[in-house]
This record gives C-alpha cells, sequence and structure tokens, in this order.
C-alpha cells in the first residue's frame, strides 16, 4: 500500500498517482502496515468463530442428550413392567402343563417313574388328595347332622304331641363340620408327613446310596396318584350320599396307599444293607399304626357327635 505524503489517502501498491489530489507517487514507497494488521487480526476473528462453532455444536449435543435420556427414562417403566407379567404368567403356564403331563404318565403307567421337572409335584398331589378326603367327610358329616336333626325332631315332636306339649322343630346337634374338616385336614396332613418320613427313614437304611427326600416322595406320588381319582369319586359320592360306594371307594383308597408305600422300597434298585422284604415289613408295621391313629381320631369326632346329639335330647 502507498500513502500520500499530501493528502494521506491509501492507494494501492501499483498506484504511481494520487487519485484525490494527483502528486506524483511513484518515489513512495510501499507499506506493510495493512498486509500486518490483516495478518494480526484475521488469525483472531478466525479463532474466534472456530471458537464460538464449537461451542454451539457442544451445546446442541448436550441438548440432544439430555433430551434422549429423559425420553429412555419415560419409556422404561412402562415397557418394562408388562413383560415382567408376561414372563410370570408364561412359567406359571409351563408349570402346569408339566405337572399335567406327569399326571397323566403316572395315571397310565404307575410303576414306570419319571422324574418330575419340578420337586414339587409330589407334595401337591398328596396335599390334593389330603383336601379331597376332607371335603368328602365335611359333606359326609354335614348330610349326616342334617339327618340326625331331622329324626331327632321327629321322635321329640312325638312325645310333645303324646304330652299335649308344643312341638320344637330346632336343631338339637349343633356341630362344626368345616372346623372339624380343617382340623382333619390338619392331622391328616401331620400323619401322613410323618408317615413319609418314617419310611424315607427305612428307605435309607434299607439302601447305601442315599436318595434325596423330595425324589423319594415324588417316586410315591407317581405310585399313588390313581388316589386322586378315587378320592374325587369319593367326594362325588358323598355328595350323593351314595354311602355303600364311598365305604368301597375308601377301601380301595387305603390299599393303593399301603401298596405305594411298600412299592418304594420293594422296586428302588441299588446296594442294599437290608434285604428289601424286611423293609417292606416295617413300611407294612407303620402303615397300621397310622391307620390305628386315623381310627382313634375318626372315633373320637364320631364320639364328640354323639355327645353333641345325646346333649341336645336331652334338654
Amino acid at each position: 500500500m502507498k500513502k500520500c505524503p499530501k493528502c494521506g489517502a491509501q492507494m494501492s501498491s501499483d498506484t504511481n498517482f494520487c487519485t484525490e489530489c494527483g502528486t506524483d507517487l511513484r518515489n513512495v514507497p510501499v507499506s506493510n502496515e495493512s498486509a500486518q494488521t490483516t495478518e494480526t487480526f484475521e488469525p483472531n476473528g478466525t479463532i474466534e468463530n472456530q471458537n464460538q462453532q464449537q461451542a454451539n455444536q457442544n451445546t446442541q449435543q448436550t441438548a440432544q442428550a439430555q433430551a434422549t435420556q429423559q425420553t429412555q427414562q419415560a419409556q422404561q417403566p412402562a415397557q418394562a413392567q408388562p413383560v415382567r407379567r408376561s414372563i410370570d404368567t408364561e412359567q406359571a403356564k409351563q408349570t402346569a402343563a408339566s405337572y399335567w403331563k406327569w399326571l397323566l404318565g403316572s395315571w397310565a403307567h404307575p410303576t414306570n417313574t419319571e422324574a418330575p421337572t419340578s420337586k414339587w409335584f409330589g407334595v401337591v398331589s398328596i396335599a390334593i388328595e389330603i383336601f379331597l378326603f376332607c371335603a368328602s367327610f365335611f359333606t359326609m358329616v354335614q348330610k349326616a347332622v342334617a339327618y340326625l336333626n331331622q329324626q331327632a325332631n321327629n321322635v321329640s315332636n312325638g312325645l310333645a304331641a303324646l304330652l299335649g306339649q308344643q312341638q320344637n322343630n330346632s336343631n338339637l346337634i349343633h356341630f362344626n363340620s368345616f372346623g372339624t374338616s380343617f382340623e382333619i385336614f390338619i392331622v391328616l396332613l401331620l400323619l401322613d408327613a410323618a408317615v413319609l418320613g418314617a419310611v424315607y427313614g427305612i428307605n435309607c437304611w434299607v439302601f447305601r446310596e442315599k436318595e434325596s427326600f423330595f425324589d423319594f416322595i415324588n417316586r410315591f406320588a407317581h405310585y399313588t396318584n390313581v388316589i386322586l381319582i378315587t378320592n374325587l369319586l369319593f367326594f362325588l359320592f358323598s355328595l350323593m350320599s351314595a354311602y355303600t360306594m364311598m365305604a368301597l371307594v375308601l377301601i380301595l383308597s387305603i390299599f393303593l396307599y399301603v401298596l405305594g408305600m411298600t412299592m418304594v422300597i420293594v422296586t428302588r434298585q441299588g446296594s442294599q444293607r437290608l434285604d428289601r422284604l424286611y423293609g417292606a415289613v416295617f413300611v407294612a408295621i407303620i402303615i397300621l399304626i397310622a391307620l390305628g391313629i386315623l381310627c382313634a381320631i375318626c372315633g373320637t369326632a364320631v364320639d364328640i357327635a354323639f355327645k353333641s346329639l345325646t346333649g341336645g335330647l336331652g334338654n
């Protein structure tokens, strides 16, 4: 750049005369001040622009990341809960289907024992068998109490008519059949658990190889799952008041129970400390003791009902 010495105007380096005042500029030296100024300020402007652009980009990225995170947090609870319920429902369906398949297999081939997919299948079967028996007992006791009350009222009303007194049709027997049935359910459950525990002890004593308690229960249940059918028939006959059929089915259920207890010892393979026959004899003794206890329980229940009857008639 050239600077006019007369008017001070800035001219390009190849200008010979000042365009403002016409002064001769051929002898005026070229100045580098403008170029230096441009070189000084241009980089600073470029750096400032770059810094500003980088700051804007960082701000936009941070805002996008925060918005994405908030969206994911808002959607996650709504999606997680249905998935968890779906998994639980599917697992329950698979367990029920496996139990039903195992049950059908035990009914079709009781002696072909197979390991169930769950160790609790045998326990479930035994609990259902006891529940059906107690439901039958509850129905039977209700019908028996209603029949006895009717007969007692007939006798009482006949005597009242002979003596010229007022007839009374109130229930003379007050028997809590539901509470008694629940108590019998608990007692039978504990009694069955005690018998199974004793037979399991004999099983461990006869054979050298130890068998887990749940495997033992599942083998026994596989042999005796037919009792589910007989107890269901027992319940249906109790609804129809078919007491003769109930007695026959009850005897069949007891026979299947004893047979199953014996087979868990006799049919097991493995090294023995004692012959399986002697183990079966000890099992039979334990079952006889359990049946004696069961008869005593039933006798107590009958005695309570009889005392209730005589007390009502006495009043």
